[in-house]
């Protein structure tokens, strides 16, 4: 009998230890999208930021703030902070993020509106972009797609760094966070909320996903002619950039909201990326398209405002609006129309003509 002990013993270890050898030599499938080991950072790494005043108008002041990061890099940031805030108040913080081949002041248009409501904002360059970047001319999604999945990764932890520095000030609530990115912003703010349970409710405008539909399709490629060239270049740029497809992470937004903001005719982010991307989200989402491309006409400015104001009111002030719709902007006589149009009107051209310059400079420099 102990004979036959012995070699039970014998065999359910030497069972254990082939389990065990398979759990160490055959990872689970979804161990690529650990958030932890892509976006993951040292949180006691010294900030060591570095503030001063850079703007101050009767609203708002403008704090330049720079911040430590991951790979030692130094992060250039915007805080902008409303004048009209109560002693000892903490403000909901709304952080912004620009779009590809903008900076982080893409947004000032909307910093009247925003801190006129009581909301502190911030803002960073992206890596490659504004204060960051290069003397050289290499396209940020160009010919190197390791280098533009490097520089995403890069970004999402420069944000998540930048959440710690906004739980040091004392202005900032940091239970209320909100997020708005626009294009290549969007993109950052699918993975960057979707990792960083302290973003509240981010607002994802003309973004997409799945990377196929977005190099094959968006006018701003320069794979759709390559990959017809050497259909292997692409799968490989594929490869690259799976990780940071920012269909695999949206998802863990829920249960937090997330709204997203799409034009019905979009050539830079195709409108099957925009639903890729939609599709990849959980519940609670809302939805809204606007009639027009990439950057939203004039016409549906107010509506895309409207939506935001709302958005954000309701998910970091608890105080929704009646409705979300472009008939809340509608005035009530000749004289509201005009003071509307007076007011709106300037952030309505800087808008449109920020937008329209960085997707020229994108267009030159993908015809180089």
């Amino acid at each position: 009998m102990k004979t036959v002990g012995k070699r039970l013993t014998l065999l359910w270890l030497s069972g254990l230890a082939v389990l065990t050898g398979c759990a160490q030599t055959n990872p689970p499938t979804n161990a690529r999208y650990d958030a932890e080991l892509v976006f993951g950072y040292d949180k006691t790494l010294p900030l060591s930021p570095q503030e001063s005043v850079l703007q101050e108008t009767a609203q708002f002041t403008v704090y330049k703030v720079t911040y430590r990061s991951a790979r030692d890099q130094r992060v250039p940031a915007l805080l902008i902070l409303p004048k009209n805030r109560k002693e000892d108040e903490r403000l909901p913080c709304v952080m912004l993020m620009h779009g590809l081949g903008s900076d982080k002041r893409m947004f000032e248009m909307l910093w009247p509106l925003l801190t006129q409501q009581g909301y502190a904002l911030f803002a960073i360059d992206a890596q490659y972009h504004g204060e960051r970047k290069p003397n050289d001319d290499i396209p940020f999604f160009g010919p190197y797609p390791y280098r533009a999945r490097d520089a995403l990764i890069q970004t999402v932890i420069d944000l998540r760094r930048g959440l710690d520095y906004l739980e040091t000030r004392k202005e900032i609530d940091p239970k209320r966070i909100g997020y708005i990115g626009a294009s290549m912003g969007g993109i950052l703010g699918s993975m960057f909320a979707g990792v960083d349970e302290r973003v509240q409710a981010p607002v994802l405008l003309v973004a997409g996903g799945n990377w196929r539909i977005l190099m094959e399709r968006s006018t701003l490629s320069m794979w759709r002619d390559a990959s017809k060239q050497n259909a292997q270049l692409m799968e490989q740029a594929l490869q690259a950039m799976d990780v940071v497809d920012p269909v695999h992470w949206v998802g863990r937004i829920s249960p937090r909201p997330v709204l997203f903001i799409n034009g019905d005719a979009d050539d830079v982010v195709p409108v099957d990326s925009n639903k890729a991307l939609q599709n990849a989200a959980r519940e609670p989402k809302t939805i809204v398209w606007y009639k027009g491309g990439h950057v939203p006409p004039p016409n549906e400015m107010m509506n895309v405002f409207g939506q935001i104001t709302n958005w954000l009111n309701t998910h970091l002030k608890g105080s929704k609006s009646a409705s979300t719709s472009w008939r809340t902007w509608v005035p009530r006589s000749w004289d509201e129309a005009r003071a509307l149009w007076q007011t709106y009107r300037p952030i309505l051209s800087r808008w449109v003509a920020v937008w329209s310059r960085a997707l020229q400079a994108l267009v030159a420099n993908s015809l180089r």
